[in-house]
């Protein structure tokens, strides 16, 4: 009987009867840069919640950053607002006016060789971003605009049966709150010069009931609070510092044994540090009488979130959801343990629809969404949510997570690819490119060249080696190669699109290396403090000015069609342009 029930299942599974829907079906599209959210205006937000609801997905959520650590200290998002004894602290949505995140601030009228006409900006704006941001002038304004726009997100959600999150990490404040702590009622992490509140000190409760306060009073509709632990604050962790506080070492006292798999001292630390918060949390969200459901969630890398989960799962109650983003900035698999939580309580898995360290690249990952959503459903796990920035870039990844969080099927990438091109290239097109872009996605072909939207310009950004070339190359002349007259317009307009999504990659990869000798040039006589030869620097300069910098520009503004791509497009006049003719001056200045 018992081979008579597999037999059946099999055959079930094989006709796609058994694969149920995952129950939570989620995205989570990422603020910082402005090739995501940041740079988006409700419509933006209506179209892409429409495309949502087409292909099934049930939940967005959104994180919200309040400072932190490391390169994040002093960047503050304005959709939770942390407002302390009449402190508004600075928050905004950055645009193009910033310098945060490695950029070099520019106005419009600067950009390069006319890139800024392919710009969607109100009448009279000097920079590129979300209308919120580019029309507030203080920080009371930035919060006030950008929350009323969170809320028409979150009833324009709700008319489209998609349950919604807001959250931030736990344990940040922004920078002004740090002055108000009595001294020792902060940890000090040596190494890291990071700040981490006590969360057993009466400040950091305030702190975090004001967060708490501001999420439920500016969205009481919102379905799920969502805490995150944060990316950077606990690097050089000395536990003995934090033990001299003696309510944070009663805790730890009490609950450290909870986490047995910690790899440290100081990863035990941050399981106790995390856990008092979460607990505040559930008991404070009872008192509110607040109907939303609290998930936590974090980065799935080492010392990070993974080492608690199992100890926080042991002591957390089971209506707590967990999450985790996918290690390896979704290159690597959720992990194993998952499935073992899973079996008593709610968890999501995080899959990436691209990493943050390649920005201004494709990043194809049809076969990756594939198989880290096929292994949640074997996992038993109740929801995969996928993270991104770009929507464009990212569109097959995001149908291929889609279709795979809906139902189970044993499609090959290659016919995925040939599905996706058909449709959006015309049948021709789709025969003879899905081969070669299921090639380059199954054996992760492209994921060398960096473009690290979260670090200042290099160029390194862009380098391709000679297989990303060529591989580039051979899809350009399978393009060029296509004589299929039965095209329609907008096929056509998005076979060019995506031959000149190659194309500015090619160009770009030779306007990095024409910058690398000035480049260095430069950093050296710094570095040593002496004079530049004049005839290296006319040598890098003629280099330089041999990069094809103004075809490459105006490349990616011909494939300039989503607000993502504007985003990207502003960042690149920020970083490589800015840089470009940063250099070019020095280097005019160090020949004459």
């Amino acid at each position: 009987m018992k081979r008579i029930l597999i037999i059946l299942l099999t055959a079930l599974v094989s006709a796609g009867f058994a694969a149920e829907p995952f129950e939570i079906r989620g995205v989570l599209p990422w603020h910082n840069f402005l090739c995501g959210p940041t740079a988006w205006n409700k419509a933006d937000y209506a179209a892409y919640l429409d495309a949502c609801r087409a292909e099934g997905i049930n939940f967005i959520g959104f994180h919200n950053y309040t400072g932190g650590g490391e390169r994040y200290a002093t960047y503050v998002e304005p959709m939770v607002r942390i407002s302390y004894r009449g402190i508004v602290p600075n928050a905004m949505l950055d645009n193009s006016l910033g310098s945060r995140w490695g950029a070099l601030p520019l106005r419009l009228d600067e950009f390069a060789f006319g890139s800024q006409r392919a710009l969607d900006v109100p009448r009279g704006a000097e920079a590129f971003g979300s209308d919120c941001s580019l029309r507030s002038k203080s920080p009371d304004e930035h919060y006030r605009n950008t929350q009323h726009l969170m809320r028409d997100v979150l009833r324009m959600a709700h008319d489209r049966g998609i349950e919604m999150a807001m959250g931030f990490e736990f344990g940040v404040v922004p920078p002004e709150y740090f002055s108000l702590y009595a001294a020792g009622s902060c940890f000090f992490w040596l190494g890291a010069g990071n700040m981490v509140p006590n969360p057993c000190h009466p400040t950091s409760v305030e702190l975090h009931r004001a967060a708490l306060d501001d999420l439920l009073d500016n969205y009481p509709d919102i379905d799920y609070v969502w805490l995150w632990l944060n990316e950077h604050s606990f690097l050089g962790v000395v536990v003995e510092q934090a033990l001299k506080d003696p309510a944070f070492a009663a805790a730890y006292r009490r609950e450290s044994a909870l986490f047995e798999e910690a790899q440290s001292d100081g990863e035990r630390f941050v399981g106790v540090w995390s856990l008092e918060y979460i607990r505040r949390t559930l008991t404070y969200l009872r008192e509110r009488g607040s109907h939303a459901k609290l998930i936590i969630g974090g980065w799935g890398g080492g010392g990070q979130l993974p080492g608690i989960l199992r100890g926080l799962d042991r002591a957390l109650p089971r209506e707590v959801v967990f999450s985790c983003l996918n290690p390896d900035l979704g290159r690597t698999r959720q992990p194993e343990f998952l499935a073992e939580i899973a079996r008593h309580r709610k968890v999501w898995a995080v899959p990436w629809l691209e990493g943050d360290n390649q920005m201004w690249h494709q990043q194809p990952r049809v076969a990756r969404m594939k198989d880290h959503v096929e292994l949640a459903r074997e996992q038993g796990l109740q929801g995969v949510v996928a993270i991104h920035w770009r929507t464009a870039e990212t569109r097959y990844n995001f149908l291929s997570f889609a279709r795979y969080a809906r139902t189970s099927d044993d499609a090959t990438v290659e016919a995925l690819y040939r599905e996706y091109f058909d449709r959006d290239f015309g049948s021709d097109a789709a025969a003879a490119l899905a081969p070669l872009m299921a090639a380059v996605d199954t054996a992760n072909a492209w994921e060398g060249p960096q473009s690290p939207e979260y670090f200042a310009f290099r160029p390194d950004w862009g380098r391709l080696g000679e297989d990303d070339i060529r591989s580039r190359q051979e899809i350009i002349a399978a393009i060029d190669r296509l004589t299929d007259r039965q095209r329609t317009p907008d096929q056509a307009a998005n076979l060019r699109h995506f031959r000149a999504s190659l194309s500015f990659e090619l160009l770009m990869d030779r306007v990095v290396r024409a910058m690398e000798p000035g480049w260095r040039l430069r950093d050296e006589a710094l570095a040593d403090e002496r004079p530049v030869s004049r005839d290296a620097a006319a040598a890098a300069l003629r280099t330089l000015e041999s990069a094809p910098v103004e075809e490459m520009i105006r490349t990616y503004v011909s494939r300039t069609r989503s607000r993502g791509e504007m985003g990207i497009l502003t960042s690149i006049n920020q970083r490589l342009w800015n840089n470009y003719t940063l250099l070019k001056e020095y280097l005019t200045a160090c020949s004459r």
